[in-house]
């Protein structure tokens, strides 16, 4: 029983009418047996019998007063039947005040229950296993959650009751579901019905009733939650109210995630060309060589740029140089760093190799820089390149400044090559 003041106001409301009924009961007795004596008294006195019939009033007195107290408890009865119908509705109020209390204090449970299961996701992905997990506690029913890529073009399914499975909901994009469109929670009680959603009409396990709460994403409805149950009998009060809870923390926390991601991002690469800045590449470096892996570096300039700032104007130069980030990241593996440097130098790590096994890939870069000028992609510049490798220096800084000289010498040598440095074509000799 929740002790509040409600209850407390409830309770000493039913003793006060409790305490009324029973002192008007014993005011009407008293009324009544004082009336009827007096009555009786009135009559002996009128016929001078009064003091010779002492019994026979004595009779009557206890006959009357009889009378008087089934009177009084008849008249007592018939006004304890509202009082009785009062009482029985203030217990049903309390009983439903109560009830609503407990109600809500499941879900304030449940939902302290998804802010720390989500505030421990440090992903997407971890995030999506949390929902799952959480769609099997509201109810034995096929559900998933469907979420809007990173191009907020496409629906994809990320995250499925691992109990009774997904129902497999056919929409597509984000806008194409009227929950997500409408922004809002919506039930349906059969897949047959006019107003259902088209989405849930021809599904191989025949007729269904629905329920699908959107999910909003820094600020943007971004995704769904798809339950559905038999047909006629869709999801009830207390699995909207768990779904609700579990669409807004989950869409709180994939914001979250998403933001610290982008910050994360601009942190780290070059707004321009996407490649990783300067600061992140010596981050990477220094942990490299503490780590005593060995490595291969390029440092490459794109030769005559600035004429091209001059003769087509800056926005071209963009463009060139975001075609040629795009072509270095193509040429590398999966494992090398690529940078922007500055301007219009890059560098480019290799992990694990030295710079006579790197040097392929920068000739392979060399003939697709090539080929996109002539199909008019870009336009027309080359590239001169220097190699150092990481037992040359004795920090990054060293292996930096050693490939920048070798691309100078490239440049004299006449730019749209590849240089080494002199320890290394010493050792390859």
């Amino acid at each position: 029983m929740v002790d509040d003041p409600k209850s407390k106001a409830w309770k000493t409301a039913e003793t006060e009418v409790l305490d009324d009924s029973v002192l008007n009961l014993v005011r009407q007795m008293a009324l009544a047996m004082v009336g009827m004596f007096a009555a009786y008294a009135l009559a002996d006195l009128v016929t001078d019998r009064w003091l010779d019939d002492w019994t026979g009033t004595s009779a009557f007195i206890t006959r009357g007063g009889m009378f008087a107290l089934f009177g009084s408890v008849s008249i007592y009865l018939t006004s304890a039947r509202p009082i009785r119908a009062a009482i029985f509705a203030q217990q049903e109020a309390i009983d439903a005040h109560e009830a609503a209390i407990t109600a809500q204090a499941e879900e304030h449970r449940l939902v302290g229950r998804l802010q720390a299961a989500f505030d421990m996701a440090e992903s997407d992905a971890e995030a999506f296993g949390v929902v799952a997990q959480a769609l099997d506690t509201v109810g034995d029913l096929p559900a998933e959650m469907l979420l809007a890529d990173s191009s907020r073009a496409h629906l994809r399914q990320v995250a499925v009751a691992p109990g009774s499975g997904g129902p497999g909901c056919g929409v597509e994009t984000p806008w194409s579901c009227p929950a997500v469109r409408r922004s809002r929670a919506m039930s349906f009680d059969s897949s047959d019905d006019l107003d259902a959603c088209p989405r849930l009409r021809d599904r191989p396990g025949g007729a269904c009733s629905a329920l699908c709460v959107p999910v909003t994403v820094l600020g943007t409805p971004m995704g769904v939650l798809h339950v559905v149950g038999q047909d006629g009998t869709p999801p009830g009060n207390d699995q909207r109210v768990g779904l609700e809870a579990i669409a807004e923390q989950a869409g709180m926390r994939i914001g979250i995630l998403r933001a610290m991601e982008s910050s994360q991002l601009q942190a780290t690469t070059d707004p321009l060309t996407g490649l990783l800045n300067r600061r992140s590449l010596e981050e990477e470096l220094t942990r490299m060589r503490a780590d005593g892996e060995n490595y291969a570096l390029a440092f490459l300039d794109l030769d005559h740029f600035k004429q091209i700032n001059d003769t087509f104007g800056h926005e071209t130069g963009d463009r060139a140089l975001r075609s040629f980030a795009r072509l270095l990241r193509r040429a590398v593996r999966d494992g090398d760093l690529v940078c922007r440097y500055g301007g219009e130098e890059f560098v480019a790590v290799f992990p694990g190799v030295s710079s006579m096994i790197a040097r392929p890939v920068l000739e392979r870069l060399s003939i697709d820089l090539c080929e996109a000028v002539a199909a008019g992609e870009v336009p027309p510049f080359t590239v001169s390149v220097g190699m150092s490798d990481s037992g040359l220096g004795t920090d990054f800084a060293e292996v930096i400044r050693q490939a920048d000289e070798a691309m100078f010498r490239a440049k004299q040598d006449g730019r749209d090559r590849i240089v080494l440095t002199d320890a290394i074509s010493l050792t390859a000799t």
